[in-house]
C-alpha cells in the first residue's frame, strides 16, 4: 500500500469518527443554548444546502482541482470551520448575546461546513478512478474505504461517551483535533506526483448523512452513452423508478430524524439532563453503527437477497423500530429500538440504489445516478426542516410521520410487485434481481 492510500484510509477512517462524533451533540447544544427545535434543523439543512452547491460547482469545473487540492482544501475547511462552529459556541455560552445572534452565528458556522465536506469524498472517488485500473481492484478499494468509514461511525459515538465526561464541549474539540491532525498529515505527507490526477471521472454525489455512501460507487464512470435513446423507453423507465426514488427519499428524511429529533426526545420523553441526553443518544448511535456494519457484512458475504427481500426486511425492521420507539416508556427499550434502524437501513440503502438503476436501460444509468443524488441533497435539506417544525407541535409527530410513510411505501410496493408480475418481466424482474454484494460496502459510510 503506497503513502496516499495509507492517508485515503486515514481519511475515511477520521472523516468517520469526527461526524459521528459531532452529530450526537447537535440537539443538547441547541437546548443549551435555548435555541428552538426548528432553528437547529435550519441549521442543519444549511450545511446540506451548501454542500450540494459545492458539489456541483466541482462537477461543473472537472479540471480546476486536483486529487490533492480537493482532499487538503476539504479537511483545512473542515478543521476550521469546525473550529469556527465550537468557537461560535463557545463564546454564545459565556456570554449575554441574544437569542437571534446566536442562531445567526451558530447557522453560518455551520453552513460554511458544508461547503468542503462534500470534498473528501470526491476527492476519494477520483483517487480510485485514477489510481486503480481493473474494476475488481476499484470495488476492493471502494469497499476498503466504505468499510473504514462504517467503523468510523462506530468509534465515534464510543468516542463522544467517554469524553462527555469532561462536559458536553469536550468530544467537539476531540474531533476537531482529529480533523487537524489528519490536515497535517495531507499537507506535509501527501506524495505530490499523484496530482496530475484529474477529476474527470468524478461525479457530484456526495454524502451528507450518518449512515453509509452511494456516493462512491464507480457506475457512471463504466456506463456507455448513447445518443438517440429511446424517449419512450425512458419515459417508461422514469415512471418506474419513481417508487425507488420515494423510497430513497423517505429512507434520508428517516436518518435525519432518527438523529436529530431523537437526542430533543430524549429530554423531553424521559426527562433527562442535558449531558446525560447527549450521553445516551451517543450509545444509540453506536448501537445503530454495530448493527448497520454487522447487517451490511451478512449481506454482502452470505445473503443473496432480491430487491424485494431487502425492501421487505427493511420496512419490517423500520415499522418494530418506529413502533416501539413511541409506544414505550423505558429508556433501555428506546434505545435497542436502533438495533431495528441499523438493519434496515442497511437493507434499504442497497435496495435503494440498485432498484433505481434495474429500472432503467443502461443508457440511462448517469442520469440515474444524478436522481439519486438529487433525491439524496433534496431530503437532506428538506427534512431537518420538516421533522423539526413537526416536533414543536408535537414530540411523537415526527415518529408518527415515518410511520405514515412506511404504510405508504408499503402499499406502493405491493402494487409495483403485482404490475410487474402482471407484465411478467422474467429476465429483468425486480423480485429476481440480486444485490451487488460490492453495492453494499460501498453503501457504508
Amino acid at each position: 500500500m503506497t503513502r496516499n492510500q495509507h492517508i485515503f484510509s486515514l481519511a475515511s477512517l477520521v472523516n468517520g469518527i469526527s461526524f459521528s462524533m459531532i452529530l450526537p451533540l447537535l440537539a443538547p447544544i441547541i437546548r443549551q443554548l435555548k435555541l428552538s427545535e426548528l432553528q437547529g434543523g435550519a441549521m442543519v439543512s444549511a450545511g446540506a444546502l451548501w454542500m450540494a452547491i459545492a458539489a456541483l460547482y466541482i462537477s461543473k469545473h472537472p479540471a480546476k482541482y486536483s486529487v490533492y487540492q480537493l482532499l487538503m482544501l476539504g479537511f483545512v475547511g473542515m478543521t476550521l470551520t469546525w473550529t469556527l462552529f465550537s468557537g461560535v459556541l463557545l463564546y454564545s455560552l459565556n456570554s449575554t448575546l441574544g437569542i437571534m445572534s446566536v442562531f445567526l452565528g451558530l447557522l453560518v458556522a455551520r453552513a460554511s461546513t458544508g461547503v468542503f465536506m462534500a470534498m473528501p469524498q470526491i476527492a476519494l472517488q477520483s483517487y480510485v478512478m485514477t489510481a486503480f485500473n481493473a474494476e475488481h481492484t476499484r470495488s476492493q478499494a471502494m469497499a476498503k474505504f466504505g468499510a473504514l468509514n462504517s467503523l468510523g461511525i462506530v468509534i465515534g459515538p464510543f468516542l463522544t461517551t467517554v469524553f462527555l465526561i469532561g462536559g458536553l464541549q469536550t468530544p467537539l474539540w476531540i474531533a476537531v483535533s482529529l480533523l487537524a491532525v489528519v490536515t497535517i498529515l495531507i499537507v506535509f505527507c501527501y506524495e505530490h506526483q499523484d496530482q496530475t490526477q484529474d477529476l474527470t471521472l468524478v461525479s457530484s454525489e456526495p454524502s451528507t448523512g450518518v449512515i453509509p455512501q452511494d456516493q462512491l460507487s464507480p457506475i457512471k464512470d463504466a456506463v456507455p452513452q448513447t445518443d438517440h435513446p429511446n424517449i419512450a423507453n425512458a419515459k417508461a423507465s422514469i415512471r418506474k423508478m419513481l417508487f425507488w426514488l420515494s423510497l430513497g427519499f423517505y429512507l434520508y428524511v428517516a436518518i435525519v430524524t432518527l438523529n436529530l429529533t431523537a437526542g430533543f426526545y430524549l429530554q423531553d420523553h424521559f426527562q433527562i439532563s442535558i449531558q446525560d441526553s447527549a450521553m445516551y443518544f451517543s450509545q444509540c448511535s453506536l448501537i445503530v453503527g454495530i448493527s448497520m456494519v454487522c447487517m451490511q457484512v451478512l449481506i454482502a458475504r452470505y445473503l443473496t437477497w432480491s430487491l424485494y427481500r431487502l425492501l421487505g426486511v427493511g420496512i419490517l425492521a423500520m415499522a418494530m423500530g418506529l413502533i416501539i420507539s413511541i409506544s414505550t416508556d423505558q429508556l433501555r427499550i428506546f434505545q435497542s429500538c436502533y438495533l431495528f434502524y441499523g438493519i434496515a437501513v442497511a437493507c434499504l440503502m442497497p435496495a435503494f440504489s440498485t432498484g433505481a438503476a434495474a429500472q432503467a436501460p443502461q443508457h440511462m444509468q448517469t442520469q440515474v445516478a444524478s436522481w439519486c443524488t438529487a433525491t439524496q441533497a433534496l431530503s437532506f435539506v428538506i427534512g431537518p426542516l420538516i421533522s423539526t417544525g413537526l416536533y414543536q407541535w408535537h414530540s411523537t409527530l415526527p415518529y408518527g410521520l415515518l410511520i405514515i410513510g412506511l404504510i405508504a411505501l408499503t402499499a406502493y410496493a405491493w402494487r409495483e410487485k403485482y404490475l410487474a408480475t402482471q407484465r411478467n418481466i422474467h429476465p429483468h424482474s425486480l423480485n429476481e434481481t440480486s444485490v451487488d454484494h460490492h453495492a453494499v460496502h460501498e453503501n457504508s459510510r
